[in-house]
């Protein structure tokens, strides 16, 4: 007997499932049962329904419906295979083989126009692949079409459109004969099937004792008709949720409304514990005139406008059942009108609704809602970590309200789950303790959840990759890939920051970029870079480079003692990489590519207990596809590309599932059968254009012209599956959608099937007390409240505002605009750094001077043993084509030592003619070029020659004004300053040496702009020398791109009045280390050269200091690096701006820095 059992709530029909195996138990113990479920969620969540029930869920089985009717062909006809030769897979390998024998033929023409172009090959495997997808379609949807092919029997109302493809079907059928396999498939065996059901008695054990098919939204017509047909000699049990007790189909014609109405459904009702039988009804509400077509919209007319919109699929599921005879129960549960969810449900249960568009000037039709109903809420959010984000405080703001409810009630659908995986992961992830909520996420891809399998598809891309530094990399943190070469993560980190100092940025060496059509290089490969470690380790620290026939090699010097184990690691890996590149471009036969992939992957990696899942199942899709080669017999070679698309797809298509249910908050993608009922359902990503999905139908399949009942559409699955996700959740649907944009805060509009609700919501209810308001009014008053816009940013002050605040407390000073404690704003004062010295107390000299190019960091660098600096390396995949600034002073620097050591030799060397002093000087700066190359510090090729003859002319400039300076050198001056800033009875004694001492006076050089930090170090310099005393300038050179050589000097200083500045550059010093200054070098030169008029002379105007000390700590449009107050120390303790900040760096500023600035003279203004 074929029995259909409809419910509004899926609990029900468990309720019911239940009840018939436990009162009707199989007779034989090992007799499995037969449950059909259209996924594995279903499946589990159905088994731990049995279990709590039954106490045991034991031999049971879930098939999915094609598999299981499959089943029950092979058991019921004889001669039928247990896998058709006729499957998809099957299909596209003889379909590849077959069609360049077809080509040839003129109904063929379009497709031999497609596979012109180059690259036929992957393009005829691709085409293929949608070949037989279209023929798996017609074999399930179209039988009679693939009958009338085999038959030689024209279709007329296909014949027109692509003739090639009955031809290509009778091709492909008589291969497979040919091949000796099956000639049967699906389209073949299904009336063979009925017929021999309705005909003949089957034996016992052929046929399972009953057959339950729970919770499936829609079948195939012919799936129906075979289930129907096995429902004449076993029980079949058909368990189906259906959103409306009333029949709520398209057809509206008056026979078929009558068949309708003849239908009558037994009622059954569940009273204490017991199912009642209660009378028998028919489907249609309201007679057959109520349900007529309604041209004119009439006010009585019957139906539900949200129902009609999005329930497409079901409607045609219902169509299908009533074509078939069966015996109809219907178990219906009232749906209480409480909140505002509950009366949709129940408008869709009882297909009706409120809205009257006779009455505009009130609400009275409508359904009222109480004002403090939030069973339905929509949100709109910037991005989908926002979405993420409100979506945690909302459910910790859930849990706290309803402590009756838990993670485990709680599920989250989006459209892609692989898209919104990271941002889930980053905040449930790393929420803290106090605010952590139990999750999983569900269905992530294979390849996305496990390491292995990215890896493994990375690797068979590498024939067309140009293996950048980072890509590698990558690559090789894999931590299977890192066991099998014995490399730790600590010798990970240290391998990555040699990868960038020696200057490798992409290509194994220089034959990869002839690959891509560049000039072959050898500069910044792999090659390169090995070969510089290797060198590095071999050879002494003082060795510059190693000069080969064939290249130069400048040698890493980093790599020292037991580093080389490291470097030879690296090595091995590359000279793998390089190995399996070569491999991997070949086209080969199945067999061996099975081979070499099975070697690639024991090359590569160390199989964990974690990980063998993935290993496996990589195996298990090349064993298949051998298998699936060798029944197709196609015996032709497999180019790598075709390869990599299989893979990619297999590896792909497989969903981890495993985790769905597990007691938490469950993740999900929305997907069919995720109709399971939940307390709160939350729909994430439900933008426009997102969701529903399209998928863009083939152009050729001819499926998409003719339509029938019971054809699949991705869209009308989509608008469905929202409508299961409406009526699965039981106390609160919570929807979001990325509703403005990141960047300009433009408006984007949510998915058409929320707008469809929304306006339902609109025309049909209202809120409580709103009834006498105009119906547009009080639709528009109860839009807002059920929809939320939330701030762009979790910091922002309205996110901890109104009955929606964040749970967030990190981002609260933020906020708020306080600052959060530290350890210089809150907490107790520290300590006296100098209460348990001993006196005298030595001060270097070199720290002092340490300590004033950033106070702040000095004092948490050395005070509270704290560094903020980011250790992470950043790769470079490009070479370079220019330096940039950092770069370029570093060379810069560099070639200025150069020119200045060759001057000093040629000073020496008087004995030689100025000819061989030149040739000398150009020797040195050659070699310094060679080295510079073969250390990838230059650009390639002409952008080298370019960028080092501009370096070489601002060099010289710098050279000819620093080395007139530097004649007669002097000894080194020697600093003993005791001073008494803390009293006569704790002496501090400043030690150290001057260098750069001539007879000219102290020299000091940067081949840049002159920086604060320049103009202060130069100055204490300056003070110390003074000190004593010694009288002399001291003179500043540096560069600017504008007007060239900057020559500046202070002039000489009595010993008295700098030992005073000397003094209190160290009392500020012994400041600075109980508390931070607020001296910061670019701000205070800001505010100092304010007061500076065109003739340097000093005028002092606070308010222009003020606007530009506080442009140097923000920045501004035109600044690169952005404002000083960025610097991590700096932001720790000074975030913000603030009036009282720029009195104290006023201050300072003119403590510290306004002397030196007014004692500095311009040498260009000397007369």
């Amino acid at each position: 007997m074929f029995t259909v059992y409809h419910s509004n709530q899926l609990d029900t029909l468990k309720i019911l499932l239940v009840h018939l195996i436990k009162n009707d138990p199989l007779t034989h113990p090992f007799e499995a049962e037969q449950i059909l479920v259209q996924s594995p969620g279903m499946s589990q969540w159905l088994k731990m329904a049995l279990a709590q029930e039954l106490g045991v869920t034991a031999n049971i089985d879930f098939p999915l419906p094609a598999t299981f009717i499959w089943e029950m062909f092979a058991s019921v006809l004889p001669g039928v295979p247990k896998r058709s030769a006729f499957n998809k897979e099957a299909m596209t390998w003889k379909l590849m083989r077959l069609l360049p024998e077809m080509l040839d033929q003129a109904e063929f023409m379009p497709l031999r126009q497609y596979l012109a172009d180059e690259n036929s090959a992957l393009k005829r495997f691709q085409l293929a692949e949608k070949i037989a997808d279209i023929f798996d379609g017609y074999l399930v949807y179209r039988p009679d079409w693939i009958e009338s092919w085999e038959a030689g029997q024209p279709i007329e109302s296909l014949t027109e459109r692509h003739p090639w493809q009955p031809i290509l079907w009778q091709r492909l059928f008589a291969d497979t004969k040919q091949l000796g396999q099956s000639h049967y498939h699906r389209g073949n065996l299904y009336q063979q099937f009925i017929e021999q059901l309705q005909q003949t008695p089957l034996p016992d054990g052929v046929l399972p004792k009953r057959l339950f098919i729970f919770g499936i939204t829609a079948l195939p017509p012919r799936y129906l008709d075979a289930l129907q047909a096995l429902g004449e000699q076993t029980d079949v049990h058909l368990m189906l949720t259906n959103p409306c007790q009333h029949y709520w189909g398209e057809i509206r014609d008056r026979k078929y409304l009558a068949r309708v109405a003849s239908l009558k459904r037994k009622q059954i009702i569940l009273q204490e514990g017991r199912w009642v039988t209660g009378d028998e009804r028919s489907p249609l509400k309201g007679g057959i005139d109520a349900n007529l077509e309604d041209e004119l919209h009439l006010q009585h007319a019957v139906g539900n406008s949200l129902l009609a919109s999005m329930g497409k699929l079901g409607r045609d599921n219902l169509y299908l059942l009533s074509q078939i005879e069966s015996e109809e129960h219907e178990f219906f549960i009232e749906t209480p009108r409480d909140t505002l969810l509950h009366q949709i449900q129940a408008d869709i249960l009882h297909l009706e609704e409120h809205q009257n568009d006779q009455i505009l000037t009130s609400s009275e039709h409508k359904q009222k809602i109480d004002n403090g109903d939030d069973s339905l809420s929509i949100h709109q959010c910037h991005s989908p970590l926002r979405e993420v984000e409100v979506l945690h405080d909302e459910l910790l703001s859930l849990f706290d309200r309803n402590p009756e409810i838990n993670p485990r009630d709680v599920i989250v659908m989006v459209a892609d789950i692989n898209t919104y995986s990271p941002v889930i992961e980053a905040v449930f992830g790393n929420a803290a303790a106090e605010r952590y909520i139990p999750f999983s996420i569900s269905d992530r891809t294979a390849d996305q959840e496990s390491p292995v399998l990215q890896a493994f598809m990375r690797l068979l891309q590498l024939p067309s990759s140009r293996c950048l530094a980072s890509e590698l990399l990558e690559l090789l943190e894999t931590p299977a890939m890192m066991a099998r070469f014995e490399i730790s993560e600590a010798e990970f980190l240290q391998a990555k920051g040699w990868v960038e100092a020696s200057g490798i940025r992409w290509g194994l060496n220089e034959q990869t970029a002839s690959e891509f059509d560049l000039p072959p290089t050898r500069q910044n490969t792999w090659e390169f870079g090995i070969d510089r470690m290797l060198a590095g380790y071999a050879m002494s620290d003082s060795a510059t480079m190693l000069e080969l026939d064939d290249r130069n090699v400048a040698p890493y010097n980093e790599i020292q003692g037991l580093d080389a184990e490291l470097a030879g690691k690296l090595a091995a890996f590359i000279a793998r990489i390089r190995d399996y590149r070569r491999q991997l471009r070949q086209t080969l036969p199945v067999t061996a590519w099975r081979e070499l992939l099975h070697d690639l992957l024991d090359d590569f990696f160390v199989a964990s207990v974690e990980e063998e899942v993935s290993f496996q199942h990589i195996r298990d899709t090349l064993n298949h596809l051998q298998e699936q080669l060798q029944d197709a017999h196609y015996e032709d070679s497999v180019a790598p590309d075709i390869l990599y698309h299989y893979l990619a797809g297999q590896l792909s298509s497989a969903r981890v599932s495993q985790r769905f249910l597990a007691g938490q908050v469950n993740f999900c993608t929305l997907m069919p059968m995720r109709s399971i009922p939940f307390r709160v359902v939350c729909l994430l990503g439900m933008n426009d254009g997102i969701y529903p999905r399209t998928v863009p139908a083939e152009g050729f399949d001819l499926m998409t012209e003719q339509t029938r009942p019971g054809d699949r559409s991705r869209r009308d699955d989509d608008r469905y599956l929202f409508l299961e996700a409406l009526l699965s959740a039981r106390e609160r649907l919570y929807i979001s959608y990325v509703g403005r944009s990141v960047q300009d805060n433009s408006i984007s509009l949510p998915s058409v099937l929320v707008s469809e609700l929304v306006a339902y919501c609109h025309q049909n209810y209202c809120l409580d007390g709103d009834q006498a308001l105009a119906s547009d009014t009080s639709g528009e008053r109860l839009v807002q409240h059920m929809t939320f816009s939330h701030p762009m940013v979790p910091y922002s002050p309205d996110a901890f505002t109104g009955p929606h605040g964040s749970y967030a407390r990190e981002w609260l000073p933020a906020a708020t605009g306080s600052e959060s404690p530290s350890p210089v704003t809150g907490g107790e004062p520290l300590p006296d750094f100098f209460a348990d010295v001993t006196f005298p107390l030595e001060l270097d000299f070199v720290e002092l001077q340490r300590f004033w190019r950033l106070p702040v960091q000095y004092f948490f660098n050395r005070r509270l043993r704290v560094w903020f600096e980011n250790e992470l390396v950043s790769l470079q995949d490009e070479e370079p084509f220019s330096l940039n600034g950092l770069a370029r002073y570093q060379l810069l620097d560099e070639l200025v030592a150069v020119l200045l050591e060759a001057r000093r030799a040629d000073s020496e060397q008087t004995s030689h003619s100025s000819s061989a002093t030149q040739l000398s000087q150009a020797q040195q700066v050659d070699y310094f070029i060679q080295a510079k190359r073969a250390q990838g510090q230059l650009p390639v090729g002409a952008f080298g020659e370019l960028e080092f003859r501009e370096n070489y002319e601002q060099a010289l400039a710098l050279t000819e004004v620093i080395d007139s300076l530097c004649q007669q050198p002097k000894p080194d001056c020697e600093l003993n300053l005791t001073t008494t800033v803390l009293g006569a009875d704790r002496p501090i004694q400043l030690l150290g040496w001057v260098t750069r001492y001539f007879q000219s006076g102290l020299v000091r050089y940067r081949v840049g702009r002159i920086r604060a930090q320049d103009y202060l170090s130069a100055w204490l310099d300056h003070l110390a020398v003074a000190v004593m005393g010694e009288s002399c300038p001291t003179h500043l050179i540096g560069y600017e791109r504008k007007n060239g050589v900057q020559h500046l000097y202070y002039p000489p200083i009595a010993a008295q009045q700098a030992q005073t500045y000397l003094e209190e550059f160290v009392r500020l010093y012994i400041e600075g280390m109980n508390q931070p200054l607020a001296y910061f070098p670019q701000v205070a030169l800001a505010g100092i050269d304010a007061g500076f008029n065109r003739q340097r002379e000093w005028h002092e105007d606070e308010e222009k200091a003020v606007k530009k000390m506080q442009e140097a700590f923000i920045g501004n449009d035109f600044s690169v690096i952005g404002g000083e107050g960025q610097n991590a120390y700096i932001a720790r303790v000074w975030p913000q701006w603030s009036e009282d900040l720029c009195q104290s760096a006023r201050a300072y500023a003119a403590q510290i820095l306004q002397p030196p600035m007014l004692w500095l003279k311009d040498h260009a203004d000397e007369p």
